[in-house]
């Protein structure tokens, strides 16, 4: 199955690496398209209840099915390149979307309901069947080690440093958090060890994985998207605004952002929260007193996201000096510096060559520091279009998609051909 569309990236001409991988059309390649034909959710098969082979299935509970990486990056990656590909996660229902099929998943009402969804998921992967089953999230660790067992090619994409993450969990009791640390460590490199690959998102997850079977796919912005953000609207007619877009928690950032904006008395100035709150208690300590010139627009779906960095002026990231937050490249820096925003960001190390001239950095912890650098960029015309400028040549020139999702195509298809 893989084969036959193998050869069809090759025809294409997507891939030049990808010719050294080409085998011939397997022998059962024309029953498969009739199977195809017959079986493919396009054809009206029961909701929910899709039996079709595919190339690349991505399989996930934590994130929903049109999750940045997930889909707009990876999995639109492989459909352009001629494979096919399903998305196993959350979504309001189960269809095709720009050539990927999406087998939806309903929203978890807890924790442990998420946990549990993870029979659906294997449930579901076995029904589809597919080249390579590519799963995002660590909890689904015994749902990729099933299927290794049963002969499948599996591939891990490790988007966070986990045993970091954990230890950030503070609804975790302390002592807890001390155990599960190292044992995440421990297990999550040997569960590894039993799969046909890992994706890490920096060089610094990779190194807790194999080195001879784990490669490094960034997050960066799609040349697409930056062909088409950033130049509708000039930044000088745009309004006083500064972005933020992505998770509402605490350790982003988000009350020192909103309590700088409390204090700023700067006329038009406005701050735009996009995104879900992580944590029910925190989003009511931040929207019981909300600021007049702070909006919270809620979850948007990546194309509105983009629209609106059409509209702001600056974008902002103040991640806290956190364990997991060491080594961590957000997209949402990209977009910004894509879309010709400066951005205000925390000082942390990785920040430092990517916003040279293009940024400000300050001690997320710091309020007033936040506030200055927000009335600073702001205030100063002159400097927010030299470092808009700045920003978005750099992105273009050394920040695009593409050739990660080359890198992203030539290990799967290895892993596949093997």
């Amino acid at each position: 199955m893989w084969e036959d569309f193998l050869t069809k990236s090759d025809r294409i001409g997507l891939l030049a690496t990808t010719r050294a991988l080409q085998p011939q059309f397997s022998s059962g390649a024309g029953h498969e398209s009739e199977e195809r034909q017959t079986q493919s959710p396009r054809s009206g098969a029961p909701k929910g209840t899709v039996h079709e082979k595919f190339n690349v299935v991505m399989l996930t509970t934590v994130h929903i099915a049109r999750d940045v990486r997930i889909f707009h990056h990876e999995a639109k990656a492989f459909a352009e390149a001629g494979f096919s590909v399903a998305v196993i996660g959350r979504h309001p229902r189960s269809e095709e979307t720009d050539g990927i099929w999406i087998e939806a998943l309903p929203e978890p009402t807890d924790r442990f309901h998420r946990l549990i969804q993870g029979w659906t998921v294997l449930k579901r992967a076995l029904e589809l069947s597919a080249g390579v089953f590519i799963f995002h999230d660590p909890e689904l660790f015994w749902v990729a080690l099933a299927l290794r067992a049963s002969g499948r090619k599996v591939v891990y994409d490790s988007h966070e440093n986990l045993p970091m993450q954990v230890f950030q969990k503070l609804w975790l009791p302390r002592v807890l958090r001390w155990i599960l640390v190292p044992t995440c460590w421990i297990l999550e490199g040997l569960c590894s060890r039993a799969l046909s690959g890992v994706i890490a998102v920096n060089e610094t997850v990779a190194k807790r994985f194999p080195k001879q079977r784990t490669i490094v796919v960034r997050n960066f912005p799609t040349r697409t998207v930056l062909d088409s953000i950033g130049q509708e609207v000039p930044l000088r007619l745009r309004g006083r605004v500064v972005i933020y877009a992505g998770g509402l928690s605490r350790i982003r950032g988000i009350l020192e952002l909103v309590e700088a904006f409390r204090g700023l008395e700067l006329q038009g100035a406005e701050l735009w929260l996009v995104g879900r709150f992580y944590d029910n208690a925190f989003e009511k300590e931040v929207l019981r007193s909300l600021p007049r010139n702070v909006r919270w627009l809620g979850w948007k779906d990546y194309s509105d996201v983009l629209c609106l960095y059409d509209k702001a002026k600056v974008g902002a990231l103040l991640l806290h000096p956190a364990p997991n937050h060491r080594d961590a490249m957000p997209i949402k820096i990209f977009e910004y510096l894509g879309a010709g925003l400066p951005v205000i960001a925390s000082s942390l190390p990785q920040f430092d060559d990517v916003l040279h001239g293009c940024g400000i950095q300050v001690n997320p912890l710091d309020i007033e520091k936040v506030r200055d650098a927000i009335r600073k960029l702001l205030t100063d015309e002159s400097m927010l279009e030299q470092m808009s400028r700045i920003g978005r040549e750099r992105v273009l020139t050394s920040f695009c998609w593409e050739n990660e999702a080359r890198k992203l195509l030539e290990f799967c298809s290895e892993i596949a051909s093997q």
